[in-house]
């Protein structure tokens, strides 16, 4: 069986409750994509902070493999549209992406693989020329857990609205 590589915390909270990256970067998304006042328009919104479990082993820090990082993951479920944005909180580096609630497929990590609380979401994201399937980092805590049921029932109810 594989081990957990990330511990992840949930929390929910409001745009403005972001973690100031992460929150620019949504709200800047938001604006690009013409999607409007992400705040207010807000159905809900968690952060989640994942920490690698273990360091990589000498071999692979000699060999120069990229280690796993500490990360924070804002995902922002507007009526039509979910947000995700994630910082790298050692280099600062954020990035964002969009997807339409109608197109997602949301499913849960392949625990053969990895033991993660997390989601996949397939669906042709912005900026992307073709689909492709995201980690969505969520916590195994009441917030990470709600998010993820709310973000399933949208996906649901917007494929057969």
């Amino acid at each position: 069986m594989p081990e957990q590589l990330f511990d992840r915390t949930s929390r929910g909270c409001t745009v403005e409750d972001l973690d100031s990256r992460l929150r620019t970067t949504i709200l800047a998304l938001a604006g690009t994509e013409l999607l409007g006042d992400a705040a207010s328009a807000a159905v809900a919104c968690v952060e989640t902070r994942s920490v690698p479990r273990r360091r990589p082993g000498v071999f692979a820090r000699l060999l120069g493999s990229d280690p796993q990082r500490e990360t924070l993951t804002a995902a922002v479920l507007l009526p039509r549209h979910l947000l995700v944005s994630v910082t790298d909180t050692r280099t600062g580096t954020t990035t964002a992406l969009s997807g339409r609630l109608a197109d997602m497929t949301v499913t849960e990590v392949d625990p053969r693989l990895a033991v993660d609380t997390g989601v996949a979401v397939f669906t042709r994201w912005s900026n992307r020329s073709e689909a492709e399937s995201v980690h969505v980092a969520l916590g195994g805590d009441p917030a990470g857990a709600s998010f993820k049921d709310m973000l399933r029932h949208a996906v649901q109810a917007a494929k057969s609205g």
